[in-house]
This record gives structure tokens, C-alpha cells and sequence, in this order.
């Protein structure tokens, strides 16, 4: 994830003239130049907003012209899954889409430039979409600066319809502040033909230890294959998901401070990543997303990955001959997140600002595609490999019979649900997640055990550019 500016100073604050005016460097022509942190930005911009809303309350007497309706949805990466959920909603919904319009755009690359993105709009008041597409991770943030719609009023009829950790990811503090799109359970992929061959039970693999034995019987009938792969740079959301389920907390709100230094269950993650590329039976020299990565997913040098449930889509692409021999279950415990518990990073949400012009509209739209069956059915026969978050959705036949991995997909989709767990993010975890990283990489490179002086460098560094996580 890339970071606005992680110098010396609050690395949630941007630079508001030149968010205003597009620039990102310094011109000779004198102005006044302030500087103001995200949730700072976000409280002038409701305030702002509220300021529009009692000016234009002298004619709100007058008759209004309803006209068509757009709205705008802002995701990140290829907007062509966004488009297939309005195409599938209106194919679905004829009635209900009438009228209205939809301008998908893309805020950027990833979720960190969905973040920043929408920084930009709420402090000039511009462009600010009536959707937008973020992780969990990003929720507190935006819902501690208030800017977020409750949308239970436009929902509530459709709570009933979704599943228990889909209920739980849509809610900040017991405030329904979001849609769930992609609840990101824990799930395990292995190759069914090559754990059989080695002897593997994934039933009886139930702790690490388990998990590294499992490993030892694979390397002895296939020597060059691995049970995982832990690189020198793993992804953050490698050792994200073993904290999301193993009591681990970043921060504490009264008193305002860090408390990563002391926090068990961060050190058990950090322990756990090094004990297991210490192990002998992961792969170590590539991380994800690499391609001796995605080569190594087809030809079996990588046999197994504990990872999440949007994996699917990328494993078909990458190793699209090996339907049937490659199945799925639920993670073992690993650095101490029993039974498998927590996620990854939540899931992915939709959130409607409270500057939207179109919030019914919105929370209609994203209500029936992602919590009917009708309309989540519809979107994943545009979507394959889209997991529905309605329990009926998910036991209709074209779901649970997948080409590829047959139930078992669902079946430990269905039985994840009883760990999910969401990680308590303060609204500085992107800036935290990012200093973790770069301590997590040093740790692992270093020949201590023990990560105790990493995490303290962690939470110095964040005291220092933060302070307190939630007045950032």
C-alpha cells in the first residue's frame, strides 16, 4: 500500500492546497499552505456539507424536478467486476433500475489508493462518489470522522437474508455503516493428489505443529514441492490474518495510545512467520503474486496455501488444468489463532458517503445484488468464483457444486464462519500495517528469536508520527 507521506509528521495528514489543486509539487508563487490530518479534513468537509444543506433549505418548499438518477461507484482496479454487478443487477431488477444510471470509476490500484482518493474528495467536496469500495481496515477511519451513511434505515429488511460474519462486517461500534461485498474468510487450499500421496489427513492437522509435520510428510514423497511459501518479503496480509484471529490489538482508545510493544499476540505472529520459514518444509525464496509464485501453484512446487476466500478467481487463472486437484478446508492454528479464527482484513465493503446526493438509490442497488439471492446469484453467474454472502445463495446448485474445487469450496466457506473474526482496527491501521511490514521483513532477515525490539521500534516510530491512533 503506498503512503501520502511517512516523514516526520502525521502520516494520515495530506497537504490540503495541493489536494485542492491537483499538485504535487511546490511552485515559486507565495501562498499560505496548511496542513490537516485525514480525520480533520473529513470533519470540514461534513461541516461543509451541512453548511450546503441549510442554505439550500429556503427552497426546499419548491416542487423539485426528478429527473434520472447517476450514480457513481468508485472501486479500485478494473472496474469491469463493478460493471458486471450493475449489468446483473438490472438484468435482475428491471424495475427497480429504471431510471437510474451507473459511472463506475476507479480510484487507483489497490485499497490504499481508495483510501487516499476519497482524503482528496472529502476535503475539496468535490467529486465525492455515492459508492464506494473499501477493506474493513479502512472503516475506522471514515466512520470516527463521521461521514459514513447509516445505511441501516435502507436495509434493515434485507439483515435477515445474509450470514452471521456478513452481518458482523457491516457494522463500526454497533453502527451499520457498510454493505458487505466479499467477506474474507480464512481458508485453506491444498492439492488433493499430492496430500494423498504424502499421507496428509487435513481432519487431523489442527495446530502449527501439525501443519509443519504435514509439511515433512509432503517433502518425503515429493521432495521439491513445499506446504507454503513465506518469501523474504511476505505481504502484510500473510501475517495480518494470524493476528485477525489470535487476540492481537495495535492500539488501546482510552487511554489513546500504542500497544504494540506489549501485545502477546502480535509477537506470536511475528514468532510464527519465522518459526515456519525456518521449518524446512516452506518455500522461502519467492513471495505471492510473483511469477515462480504463480508457476509454482501449477506445477506443484507449492502444494498448499493458507490464505483467503477471494483466492479462487487467481488460482483458476494461474493453474487452470488442475480442476479436481485442488481442494479446500479451514486453517489450522497457526501463532496461536485457534481453530483457524480471524480474516483477511475483514472483507471488502461498499460504503455510501454522507455527501451521496443518491443514498436511497445506492443502498437499493447495493442491498439486492449483495444480500438477495436473486440478485447475489446474478452477480456471481457474471462474476464465477464470487462467493455470495445469503446462505440460500450459497447452497443453490450453481454455487456449491464449483468446476473447480467441487463443494468443498463452500463447504469451508460455510464452516469458516464460525471463526470469522474482524481485526479491532483503529483509524490508523494503514500507516500501523505499514510500519509492521517493514519490522516484520527486518525481524525476519535478523538472526533473533525473540521480536521484542522490533515491535518497540514499531510502536516508537508510530508514537512519534501519530501519537494518538484514534485523534489522528
Amino acid at each position: 500500500m503506498r503512503s501520502l507521506d511517512t516523514t516526520a509528521r502525521n502520516p494520515n495528514s495530506i497537504d490540503v492546497w495541493t489536494a485542492l489543486k491537483g499538485e504535487n509539487d511546490m511552485s515559486n508563487t507565495p501562498r499560505t499552505k496548511f496542513r490537516m490530518n485525514a480525520r480533520s479534513i473529513a470533519l470540514m468537509a461534513t461541516a461543509a456539507l451541512v453548511a450546503v444543506g441549510a442554505t439550500a433549505c429556503s427552497s426546499a418548499d419548491e416542487p423539485q424536478d426528478e429527473g434520472p438518477v447517476e450514480l457513481t461507484f468508485q472501486v479500485w482496479g478494473d472496474t469491469g467486476i463493478a460493471e458486471k454487478q450493475w449489468e446483473s443487477y438490472a438484468e435482475a431488477f428491471p424495475e427497480e433500475a429504471e431510471g437510474v444510471t451507473m459511472n463506475v470509476v476507479s480510484a487507483g490500484d489497490n485499497d490504499g489508493d481508495a483510501m487516499q482518493k476519497l482524503r482528496l474528495q472529502l476535503a475539496s467536496g468535490e467529486d465525492v462518489p455515492d459508492i464506494v469500495q473499501l477493506n474493513y481496515s479502512a472503516l475506522p477511519e471514515f466512520a470516527e470522522s463521521g461521514v459514513l451513511t447509516d445505511v441501516k434505515p435502507y436495509v434493515e429488511d434485507y439483515l435477515g437474508n445474509v450470514t452471521a460474519a456478513a452481518d458482523t462486517l457491516m457494522q463500526y461500534k454497533d453502527q451499520y455503516l457498510a454493505i458487505p461485498y466479499e467477506v474474507k474468510e480464512k481458508l485453506w487450499f491444498y492439492r488433493t493428489d499430492l496430500f494423498e500421496q504424502a499421507g496428509i489427513d487435513v481432519t487431523q492437522v489442527k495446530t502449527q505443529d501439525d501443519f509443519i509435520e504435514a509439511g515433512e510428510k509432503l517433502k518425503a514423497v515429493a521432495p521439491n514441492s513445499s506446504i507454503w511459501n513465506i518469501g523474504p518479503n511476505p505481504p502484510e496480509y500473510v501475517w495480518a490474518q494470524i493476528v485477525s484471529g489470535n487476540g492481537a490489538r495495535y492500539s488501546q482508545q482510552e487511554p489513546c495510545e500504542f500497544v504494540i510493544a506489549g501485545d502477546e499476540g502480535t509477537a506470536d505472529a511475528f514468532r510464527a512467520m519465522k518459526e515456519l520459514r525456518e521449518s524446512g518444509v516452506v518455500n522461502t525464496t519467492f513471495d505471492d503474486f510473483s511469477p515462480e509464485w504463480q508457476a509454482a501453484l501449477a506445477d506443484g512446487t507449492v502444494a498448499s496455501v493458507p490464505i483467503a476466500s477471494w483466492f479462487p478467481q487467481f488460482l483458476q487463472s494461474y493453474a487452470p488444468d488442475l480442476a479436481g486437484k485442488w481442494a479446500v478446508t479451514t486453517w489450522p492454528e497457526i501463532g496461536g489463532a485457534v481453530d483457524g479464527a480471524g480474516s483477511g482484513s475483514g472483507g471488502s465493503i461498499f460504503v455510501i458517503p454522507t455527501a451521496s446526493e443518491h443514498p436511497e438509490e445506492a443502498a437499493e442497488f447495493l442491498a439486492k445484488s449483495m444480500m438477495t439471492k436473486e440478485g447475489s446469484l446474478a452477480f456471481a453467474t457474471a462474476n464465477p468464483g464470487y462467493l455470495p454472502n445469503v446462505p440460500d445463495a450459497l447452497n443453490d446448485p450453481s454455487i456449491l457444486e464449483n468446476e473447480y474445487f467441487g463443494t468443498s469450496l463452500v463447504d469451508a466457506f460455510i464452516a469458516a464462519a464460525d471463526t470469522y473474526e474482524i481485526f479491532p482496527y483503529d483509524p490508523a491501521s494503514l500507516k500501523t500495517t505499514q510500519v509492521l511490514q517493514e519490522q516484520m521483513v527486518a525481524y525476519l532477515a535478523s538472526d533473533e528469536e525473540d521480536p521484542a525490539s522490533f515491535l518497540q521500534a514499531a510502536q516508537d516510530e508510530l508514537t512519534a508520527q501519530v501519537g494518538c491512533p484514534y485523534t489522528s
